[in-house]
């Protein structure tokens, strides 16, 4: 729950809350539905850690004055893990996995976007576990010329994972988010992001487009996030990333180093239509 998704977002150190304008919006600030014009379709593959792997997808459809709907999936994989019994004898091996499925519903009131997702998530080690969460968000318009957007959101809110007799909380997380348009090219953002079972993190992060030709271009990306600062041993906290957009269809890829543990990728596919 607390991995970010989309290549785009992860390269700009996660400082997304106000910027996100396509389908994964519906995981990073679900107000920013809103931003979707007609119908927009994000998918994401991320090698992460040793084996595992994370998976996202996201689809988000507007409906003028009835508002935005979206869905998406998150699935996790941590690999194949070797199962002993008491004595210590391999008997197998097992796949702890998790999954996510949210639906969203974003609207516009007075120039301010609205949005609520409703997620149901499942856990699953050698048992398993379920439960329910809500995420809210709150975009504002555009301001000094549609260069400035301020943004709000809580993801998580809700339920236990419960295993046995042992209970743990979903890892609620309350963002405040800043973009600002620098040049027609260039925009800058900003992100403070309010854990319940960590520190207080900032979130940095920056994006340039380059026109090659009509409807081509590509972008840089680069970003800080201050969450593992101290945790990981080596070079952390940065991000990097580059995208290629054409026309309605944009490929990205984001570069996470994880200092002494390693590092991971994110490879993303948007399409608008």
């Amino acid at each position: 729950m607390k991995l970010g998704v989309g290549a785009r977002a992860v390269s700009m150190g996660e400082a997304y809350t106000a910027v996100a304008d396509d389908a994964s919006a519906l995981y990073w600030n679900p107000a920013a539905l809103t931003r979707v014009e007609r119908r927009s379709a994000t998918f994401m593959h991320a090698a992460y850690l040793d084996s595992s792997f994370f998976d996202y997808g996201a689809y988000a459809h507007n409906l003028g004055d009835k508002g935005v709907f979206g869905a998406s999936f998150q699935y996790f994989s941590a690999g194949k893990i070797m199962e002993t019994d008491a004595t210590g004898t391999d008997v197998g091996d097992f796949t702890p996995h998790d999954l996510a499925l949210t639906w969203g519903y974003a609207r516009s009131w007075r120039d301010f976007s609205f949005g609520l997702g409703a997620k149901f998530i499942r856990s699953t080690i050698l048992d398993s576990a379920q439960t329910g969460a809500v995420d809210l968000g709150a975009l504002s318009p555009g301001y000094l010329g549609e260069r400035l957007r301020v943004g709000l959101a809580v993801s998580n809110l809700g339920g236990q994972i419960k295993f046995d007799q042992e209970k743990e909380d979903l890892p609620l997380l309350i963002k405040l988010g800043g973009s600002y348009r620098l040049i027609e090219r260039w925009i800058a953002s900003l992100d403070l992001g309010l854990p319940r079972d960590n520190d207080p993190f900032v979130a940095v992060g920056s994006e340039y487009l380059l026109p090659i030709r009509d409807e081509l271009a590509l972008a840089g990306r680069v970003g800080f996030n201050s969450r593992t600062i101290g945790d990981v041993d080596g070079f952390t906290g940065v991000s990097f990333g580059v995208g290629l957009a054409l026309s309605k269809l944009s490929v990205d890829y984001g570069f996470l180093p994880f200092g002494s543990i390693g590092q991971a990728h994110r490879v993303s596919l948007s399409y608008r239509f």
